[in-house]
């Protein structure tokens, strides 16, 4: 039998993993989110770390990725509902016809009453298995243990058309209470905001969030000991570091870092730099940035600073520094951060918490924005 390629770069989160199922084994919690940068390794670390360990023990999972089929989440749910199904071998007939443009499901109402959870349905004529049923059949094959995984979860809160299916996607998931969990994960700090932390958000106190972890020293030593067992040498293993740090924490950089230093002999320095360029088009960030309204760039610098954006004395401060010499009002300020936030630049975290949305567009924005301000002081 082929053995399997075993990735030796890569570092697991185990403990990461064994927490999450251990909490959905003991039925302490049925639902959880996993939310950061892209760029930060989620969908590595449950590809090669939860979806192995929870099969291992025991889980029916159907991962569900709603970026394969934008227009059509309730789809691309049913889909990976349907090839979690057919996975355990057994042969069903009426298959989903997912070839036709028309959603498998046009509506569904749930409600709560006094004999339980119900649900109303009105699916397209040329369905098969509908989606309450494709729920209760890997409930059914599941045991207790079927694992529903959905990736960029946000993406539900961006149409408004979506608003009935992810009503809809809750009433179900509370239906299978105890028997069917989820793991919910996403790229978007404002889009977690929009979906689960707002009172009116459609999985509000729905399951808990789980912190992603950055990895930390203990990635950098880990590559450091492969470098010393591969070459006999030890590797800049503190400067990489440091590199890493300042690029974004962004486990690929280092890795690719690791890769050039070891295959071509490069230096941490020289491989930063010639991996950095392939990761990000500096260029294009700089444009996107320069297009920008001035008062847009100065929010950015804000942002990346903490400041207080609607307080008065910011505001005086950024008439100082804008072209026309004018503080802008708040309902100004209100409306460069919306731009920002349709250009997904920046992500709202409620109370006045903004925050910049890509890992690497802010390493870029620091050492664009911030660094040339201290040049030019």
């Amino acid at each position: 039998m082929t053995q399997p390629n075993i990735d030796r770069l890569y570092f697991a989160r185990s403990g990461l993993a064994h927490t999450i199922l251990t909490g959905y084994e003991a039925n302490s919690q049925t639902a959880t989110t996993i939310f950061a940068p892209r760029r930060k390794g989620k969908t590595t670390f449950v590809r090669n770390d939860l979806i192995p360990l929870a099969r291992e023990r025991g889980f029916l999972v159907a991962i569900a990725d709603l970026w394969l089929d934008k227009e059509n989440p309730e789809r691309v749910i049913a889909r990976a509902l349907q090839e979690a199904i057919h996975g355990t071998g057994i042969v069903r007939r009426n298959l989903i016809r997912f070839t036709r443009p028309e959603p498998v499901l046009r509506s569904l109402k749930g409600g709560a009453g006094p004999t339980g959870v119900t649900l109303g349905a009105d699916f397209a004529d040329d369905a098969g298995l509908v989606l309450p049923e494709l729920f209760e059949r890997f409930s059914r094959l599941g045991k207790g243990r079927a694992l529903l995984i959905v990736d960029e979860v946000q993406h539900l809160g961006t149409r408004k058309e979506f608003e009935t299916f992810t009503a809809t996607l809750r009433t179900l998931l509370q239906s299978a209470h105890g028997s069917v969990f989820a793991l919910f994960t996403g790229s978007s700090q404002h889009g977690l905001a929009r979906m689960f932390r707002r009172s009116k958000a459609p999985f509000y106190q729905y399951g808990s969030e789980v912190a992603f972890p950055e990895l930390g020293m203990e990635f950098a030593n880990h590559l450091g000991a492969l470098y010393q067992e591969t070459t006999g040498k030890p590797w800049e293993t503190a400067e990489a570091f440091n590199l890493y740090v300042q690029r974004g924490m962004m486990p690929k950089h280092l890795r690719d870092i690791y890769t050039l230093s070891l295959t071509q002999g490069l230096t941490v320095n020289e491989a930063d730099k010639i991996v950095w360029k392939t990761m990000l088009d500096e260029g294009q960030f700089e444009t996107l940035i320069e297009n920008l309204p001035m008062l847009d760039q100065a929010l950015l610098v804000g942002i990346l600073t903490n400041q207080p954006l609607f307080s008065a004395d910011y505001r005086n401060r950024l008439g100082d520094e804008l072209p026309s010499g004018v503080a802008p009002s708040s309902t100004q300020v209100q409306a460069a951060l919306k731009r920002l936030q349709r250009a997904e630049l920046v992500g709202n975290l409620d109370h006045g918490n903004w925050c910049i949305e890509d890992g690497a567009l802010e390493s870029f924005l620091r050492r664009w924005l911030l660094e040339d301000q201290a040049d030019d002081a």
